[in-house]
């Protein structure tokens, strides 16, 4: 590796989770720059074992490894599975570290989660108070794996000289997003409501809770971009926000999406269902300043973009 980071020009480069939703982005971005990329799923190996990971370095010698495989799910998943998804989180990036320095690997990045962050932490969540409290809810132990594997790439490039890159990035949505009811999130579910309501000639819609809590999304292919930059450069071992670091209500975004389907029925909010979290975004100055990544796709757009994606698959 060179002082200026890595060309990715003919590198072989391994993405855990390729083939999901961030995932084809994500080999997508790192294609167009010339890298020679192998999108894994869970059924090539088994990433929990030592000895598969061993295999991983051993038939594929890639030289940077973007692992964004998560053993994850919706808050119901996240309930029943609290240890499992600690377990298995934490051991799959432990692994692919420790087989990575055995194998003269070049580079891990490490996707995170803003599931690291405490509930408390100030706003906008700055990167630095990451560990100023424990992670909690549901999610809590999924984020307190995500922050053991900080830790773990932090020491390695101090022990063993492999470089890594960790990066933490907001609510993801875009063409691709998983709309099935059992997996989607916000932006998917909201779509699909209201897409199915409009179809169905449906004259309201129902969401849960007041619509007053804000959050912070970014379209997966600019995310994509931010991850390719974190290939290529030379930046230090410390969690890095990727977001657009702007603030939006649930109910600004519904009615943003019901613009773009079309949806012109009444809107009425279900407020004894729970908001979640008051606010949360994301201080993205770091990614600025480290990787010269600031978000180019207006959330009016990809928000279009996808309905018309949704549609399309819908008519398929």
């Amino acid at each position: 590796m060179s002082d200026s980071g890595i060309e990715l020009a003919g590198r072989r480069i391994v993405v855990t989770g390729g083939r999901g939703f961030l995932g084809r982005y994500v080999c997508d971005a790192c294609t167009r720059r010339g890298a020679d990329v192998v999108a894994l799923g869970s059924s090539d190996f088994d990433l929990t074992e030592q000895s598969e990971v061993r295999r991983l370095y051993r038939e594929l010698e890639p030289s940077v490894v973007v692992h964004l495989a998560a053993a994850c799910g919706g808050i119901g998943a996240n309930v029943e599975n609290p240890a499992r998804f600690l377990y298995e989180n934490a051991l799959m990036g432990l692994a692919l570290l420790e087989e990575g320095r055995k194998a003269g690997l070049e580079k891990l990045v490490l996707i995170s989660t803003t599931c690291s962050y405490p509930k408390d932490a100030p706003l906008p969540l700055h990167e630095d108070s990451i560990w100023s409290g424990k992670p909690v809810g549901a999610t809590g132990p999924y984020g307190m794996a995500k922050r053991l594997l900080h830790e773990a790439c932090e020491t390695y490039g101090r022990q063993y000289g492999l470089p890594c890159a960790v990066l933490v990035p907001a609510n993801l949505y875009g063409p691709g997003d998983h709309f099935e009811e059992e997996k989607s999130h916000v932006i998917p579910a909201i779509i699909r409501r209201y897409v199915e309501a409009q179809d169905q000639g449906i004259e309201e819609v129902s969401n849960w809770g007041t619509g007053t809590p804000t959050r912070e999304f970014l379209h997966a292919s600019d995310a994509a971009e931010a991850i390719a930059l974190a290939v290529e450069r030379d930046v230090p071992c410390v969690p890095i926000n990727l977001g657009t670091g702007v603030e939006t209500s649930i109910a600004e975004l519904t009615a943003m999406i019901a613009e773009a389907v079309g949806y012109e029925g009444e809107v009425v909010w279900d407020t004894s269902k729970p908001d979640g979290q008051p606010r949360r975004y994301l201080d993205v100055s770091r990614a600025e300043e480290l990787l010269g990544f600031k978000a180019r796709t207006d959330l009016a757009r990809g928000l279009r973009e996808t309905v018309d994606w949704y549609r399309a698959e819908k008519a398929s």
